[in-house]
């Protein structure tokens, strides 16, 4: 099996306790078994993760909400987006956090945003310029340009077929009505700075 071939099973989970209600996948069908477990493991340990650092335990007021979108599966890599909404008694709104995992369904190796590019192609000042002018073009309400820092190698992103989406926390960068600003880079224009042998390389073929 060549690696285009290979996309996962996902099976819809959900987590019910007081107050909580969170959904996520489950993979199943890799010819890795060992890979497999990882993948699960690593989906679980950030369910987790996002629950705790929202406050659940912490606060008993606190109800919470959780989802998933599938925006990648197959050529042997899944991305998955998660978000959580929480609110606590007497807040004026609640607080909803976007995070996500791409990872290859071979190993079951996590992709961070560095992964993503050739070492040493300067792939910080090309995304940044890309994300630049795409908030001039699109009037992103961002707070201060002088204090926004463009991508880091634990950017938050995500991948599907045709394009690399780099995205922000709700409120951290723009108002909160604005929602995730998100930032969609086809791979043909990131092409010279990709890793060859990473997931956008591995995908670049779908575009041709």
């Amino acid at each position: 099996m060549e690696y285009r071939d290979l996309s996962a099973t996902v099976s819809k989970k959900v987590m019910l306790k007081p107050r909580l209600q969170i959904r996520y996948p489950q993979l199943s069908g890799l010819p890795n078994r060992k890979a497999q477990l990882r993948i699960n493991d690593t989906i679980m340990q950030l369910v987790y993760r996002m629950i705790r650092d929202q406050g659940y335990v912490q606060d008993p007021t606190k109800e919470m909400t959780g989802t998933y979108e599938i925006k990648l599966n197959g050529h042997g890599l899944i991305s998955i987006v998660f978000q959580n909404y929480a609110y606590s008694k007497g807040q004026a709104h609640g607080v909803t956090v976007q995070k996500s995992l791409t990872m290859d369904l071979w190993d079951g190796r996590e992709y961070r945003f560095a992964d993503l590019f050739r070492p040493d192609s300067g792939y910080k000042e090309t995304i940044d310029a890309i994300i630049r002018k795409q908030i001039e073009e699109k009037d992103v309400p961002i707070f201060d340009m002088n204090s926004f820092p463009g991508v880091g190698p634990n950017q938050d992103y995500y991948l599907t077929p045709n394009e690399l989406a780099v995205y922000y926390q709700q409120a951290e960068y723009t108002p909160y009505v604005y929602g995730f600003p998100t930032f969609s880079i086809p791979y043909a224009d990131i092409a010279g700075i990709a890793d060859p042998q990473g997931p956008i390389g591995r995908l670049q073929p779908v575009m041709q």
